[in-house]
Formats: C-alpha cells, sequence, structure tokens
C-alpha cells in the first residue's frame, strides 16, 4: 500500500495542503499520514508572559487537536484511509524520520508567503530544508 506523509501546522493554508494530498492519494490509491510537529519548548510570543518558557503538555495536544481533526474528517469524507500523528521535537527532523520509519513513497509539505523570485527566500526552513535533504519525493503546495 502506498502511502503519504502530509506535514500540516495551524496556518490556514493547511486545507490547501491537504486537499492536495487527497488528490495525489486518490490516484495513487495511498493512505495519508497527517502530521503535525511542534518545536519542544516552542511557547508562543503571546503567552510567554502568562505560562514563562513551558506550556502545559494539554496545551499542544489541544491545538493538535483543532488542527489536524477537522482536516483528518475532510480526508475521511474523500474516501482515503487517514491516520493523524503528534510529534515535539525538530520538524525538519521528525518529519525526515517520520517518513523513513513510515516507508511512505511521498511527503507533502506547504510553502506560503510570497510570489515571483521572493517566493524562493520565503519558502519556510522546514520545508526547504525536507525538499532539499529528503531522498523521498517531496510535493510542495503553493
Amino acid at each position: 500500500m502506498k502511502q503519504i506523509l502530509v506535514a500540516v501546522d495551524e496556518h490556514p493554508h493547511a486545507g490547501q495542503i491537504v486537499e492536495s494530498a487527497t488528490q495525489l492519494a486518490r490516484a495513487t490509491s495511498a493512505k495519508i499520514i497527517l502530521t503535525y510537529v511542534v518545536k519542544k519548548n516552542s511557547v508562543p510570543e503571546k503567552y510567554r508572559d502568562l505560562h514563562g518558557d513551558a506550556l502545559p503538555e494539554h496545551y499542544y495536544q489541544d491545538m493538535f487537536q483543532r488542527t489536524v481533526g477537522p482536516l483528518v474528517k475532510r480526508v475521511k469524507a474523500a474516501g482515503i484511509d487517514c491516520e493523524a500523528v503528534f510529534e515535539a521535537g525538530d520538524p525538519e527532523k521528525v518529519i525526515l524520520k517520520m517518513a523513513k520509519s513510515k516507508g511512505v513513497d511521498y511527503i507533502v509539505v506547504g510553502i506560503h508567503g510570497f510570489r515571483g523570485l521572493s517566493r524562493l527566500r520565503a519558502i519556510g526552513n522546514v520545508a526547504r530544508n525536507i525538499i532539499e535533504t529528503s531522498d523521498i519525493p517531496v510535493l510542495a503546495v503553493p
């Protein structure tokens, strides 16, 4: 069975990433592994005054459920088998390690931001590093 690893975050662009991955999964009869990776001990700036440098573990679990839950429903409604995975750590390393350990055939990541030549500079470090270092084919969704 083919598998596609789809990396998402809380950005509104996640829906478009999942839609592209769903089309690819449908065309290849693949399962989707939807992953959400947070940097360990990463606290959004707006919460630092309230929580210092660490948030309770349930904060990340809640964020995972709010972000990935609706996306999983969309994938399953399209008739595609889907698994959701939450991880904490260095997103690039976690995504690449997960892709290898699960034997996926494709990785789907999103790139968003600017247009034209400035887009090349705007691709996030995680997406850019995955694209540049993966030996598994990567689909970058604009």
